[in-house]
Formats: C-alpha cells, sequence, structure tokens
C-alpha cells in the first residue's frame, strides 16, 4: 500500500507543533507496519529527500505561521502562500499514483477538484479557528470555506476522537457516517529511550530535589492560555516559595508573558525555553512534578500526552479524555488561574502526585502510535 500525507508542515522541517509531530510519526509508525509512506510538504524550493526511513518531497512555496509579522499582514502571507501550496501539490500529485492520500487542514483543497483521485482523507486536526470570535473569524473565514469544500469533497474525514465528532458535523455541515477517528499518539519507545538517557538534572536547571516543579509545554500563542497559567504560578509560589514553572514553547505572545512573570516578581522562579531538541524534550518533562495545561482549546494536546508518557500527572482545562479526575490528574474549568492553582496544590499537598503519575503512564499506552498506525491501516484499506 503507497500513502501520500499531505501537509504545509512537518516536524523537523518546521515548527515543533502537534500538526508537524502528528504526520511525522504517523509516518514513521506506516513504515513498521509495511506501508510505503511518502509526505509531501511545503518548502521554497522543489527537491525531495529521505530521512528516518521517510521519503519526504518538497514543493513551494514555504507555508509556515512562525514570522514576526503583525498578526494581520502575518495572517494573509500564511493564506497567500498556502493557496500557492495547494496549487503546487496538486500538480505534483497529479503526476503520482498511490493508493490513498491522507490530507491535513485545507492543503488538498485543489486536488480533491481534479478529474482523477485517489481515495482521500481530510483531517482538519484543529478546528478552534472556526469558532474564534469577531474580527479573527472573519479573517480566517476564506479559509474555513476552502477546509469545508476540503470535508465536502473528500471520501473521509478523520476526528481525532469520538469528542470532536459533534463539532465537526456542526461547524462544516457533514455527515457523521463520514467521519473516522484517527487519534494523536505518542512515541513510547522513543519516549522510554530518550528517558534512559537522563541528559538533565535539576541541578542544571537551577531547581533543587525540594523544589515544587511545573511544567507546560506549547506554542506561546493566546489560545493555549498561558497567562492564566503565570496567575496560577504566582498563586502556588504564595503557598509554597519553593515552586518553579518551567515554560517550554515559543510564539507570537512571549513577550506579553514575559512581561506579565515579570509584573508578578516571578522571573526568579520561571524559566522559558523557546526551542528544545526533540532528543532533550522528554529529559525536561522527567525534571517535573506535574504537568499543567491551561489550554482554551478542546482537541487533542499532543504535550499532554507526551506528559503522561513521562509518567506525570497532569492539571488541564480540558481533554477529560485524556485527563480523568482524581485518577491521573484534575479538570478545571478553562479561563480560571485559581482553579488551576488549587488543583496543583491539591495535588502536591496530598502526596498525589506519583501515583497520578503512574497512571498517567497506564493511561496513555492505548496512544502508542504503533497502535494508532494499525488503526489507521484498517481505514485505508477500507477505502481502497
Amino acid at each position: 500500500m503507497k500513502v501520500v500525507m499531505l501537509t504545509r508542515t512537518v516536524f523537523p522541517f518546521h515548527d515543533y507543533g502537534g500538526l508537524e509531530k502528528f504526520v511525522y510519526y504517523l509516518g514513521k509508525n506506516l513504515i513498521k507496519e509495511g506501508v510505503d509512506v511518502e509526505i509531501v510538504t511545503s518548502s521554497n524550493k522543489t527537491e525531495a529527500r529521505k530521512e528516518d526511513g521517510l521519503k519526504y518531497t518538497f514543493v513551494p512555496p514555504l507555508v509556515s505561521s512562525s514570522s514576526n509579522f503583525p498578526h494581520l499582514i502575518r495572517a494573509g502571507h500564511l493564506y497567500l502562500n498556502y493557496n500557492l501550496f495547494n496549487i503546487s501539490a496538486a500538480k505534483y500529485l497529479a503526476k503520482k499514483k498511490f493508493d490513498i492520500l491522507h490530507s491535513y487542514e485545507m492543503a488538498a483543497q485543489r486536488y480533491l477538484h481534479l478529474e482523477k483521485k485517489s481515495p482521500t482523507i481530510v483531517q482538519a486536526f484543529n478546528n478552534e479557528v472556526c469558532k474564534a470570535p469577531g474580527f479573527k473569524k472573519f479573517l480566517w473565514k476564506p479559509a474555513m470555506l476552502q477546509l469545508k469544500d476540503c470535508m465536502v469533497q473528500c471520501d473521509a474525514i478523520a476526528s481525532e476522537g469520538e469528542f470532536q465528532n459533534k463539532e465537526i458535523v456542526e461547524l462544516f455541515g457533514v455527515d457523521e457516517k463520514k467521519i473516522i477517528v484517527i487519534p494523536v499518539g505518542v512515541d513510547l519507545a522513543s519516549v522510554k529511550k530518550q528517558l534512559k538517557i537522563r541528559a538533565l538534572t535539576r541541578e542544571e536547571l537551577g531547581f533543587s530535589d525540594k523544589d515544587l516543579v511545573l511544567i507546560s509545554v506549547n506554542r506561546i500563542t493566546a489560545v493555549k492560555g498561558v497567562d492564566y497559567l503565570v496567575d496560577a504560578f504566582s498563586i502556588i509560589k504564595s503557598e509554597h516559595e519553593n515552586a518553579k514553572l518551567l515554560l517550554i514553547g515559543s510564539g507570537p505572545e512571549e513577550g506579553r508573558i514575559k512581561k506579565q512573570v515579570h509584573n508578578l516578581k516571578l522571573t526568579e522562579s520561571v524559566l522559558h525555553l523557546r526551542n528544545v531538541s526533540e532528543s532533550l524534550l522528554f529529559n525536561y518533562y522527567s525534571q517535573a512534578d506535574v504537568y499543567v495545561s491551561p489550554t482554551l482549546q478542546d482537541d487533542f494536546l499532543i504535550g499532554i500526552l507526551e506528559a503522561m508518557a513521562c509518567r506525570l500527572p497532569i492539571v488541564s482545562t480540558g481533554q477529560s479524555f485524556l485527563v480523568h479526575s482524581g485518577i491521573n490528574g484534575y479538570v478545571v474549568p478553562k479561563k480560571n488561574a485559581k482553579a488551576i492553582a488549587d488543583a496543583v496544590l491539591k495535588m502536591y499537598d496530598k502526596g498525589e502526585c506519583k501515583k497520578m503519575g503512574k497512571m498517567s503512564q497506564e493511561i496513555v499506552k492505548e496512544y502508542d502510535w504503533r497502535v494508532i498506525a494499525s488503526k489507521a491501516i484498517k481505514e485505508y484499506e477500507r477505502l481502497i
């Protein structure tokens, strides 16, 4: 079976977010199951290469949301390049023979209108922008119309879980029978290997064994709710002077978060790392006591899965399908710094961290990429 995965960005060539890792790890594990995989993605130049057993084809132009442009200019630049990429990708794919196209976001929009095409799965991956209020929703409306067109024209729509199916039907007006589930995963074998290396210590990070260390791995964007985490950390710090916060990620909200940390006099207790290599990331997780996700999103978040794989308890403002309150952590209301702080303090003061972390490690097993790759293959075979 030959599968082409079509995406504007992919790890490790572009950003380090959930979409990028999803494509990379699913592709890598499909290969382990005997599937011939080619990833078609964006670049400023046309080229083909092979890395980690995966075949990559790059077509122009580069489509990345990572830039220092003001939001309006950045959005316009991204949308224009995305459409140009769609055209290039459709021209390339029209000449190829393959069994399944697994496309992400609106990348297959032009391809789906070709007269001859292979069975196509569209995975929206992140629907949050569709629900954005006010001007932002207006700004992204053309892209959402194109995404809806993809979902209408494709053979199947992949959701991240049953929790997302109703939302997809309501947002895009599609038949729920068209939806299949291919969830986000985590490479447990890779995590286990990285944790054995133990390349970092708390002392090297400026922490001690007596510290209460919180970690959060996110793009620093408004939808990730990092400002609520900083406010929550201020409350936690007032209760436990030994509290530390490790933030990993970059994004357009960095300046505002840095100013917030400074104004709350937390600078000495907050360590912010912008770019951490995949080979070291899990070692950072392993130095923490609690993972906190202050997100405003309801989608799957790969950071939560990675933290669970590292045996961490979770405090999250969503994702109850991963975080089972009272079992491996607590789910608290969104946009509520006090609720975040109270959950962390409850877990820590009652000595529940290690017990809940162990439960996280058990729950996450069903989200191993090998399991998810097998599910994806069954869906591919059904469509051929």
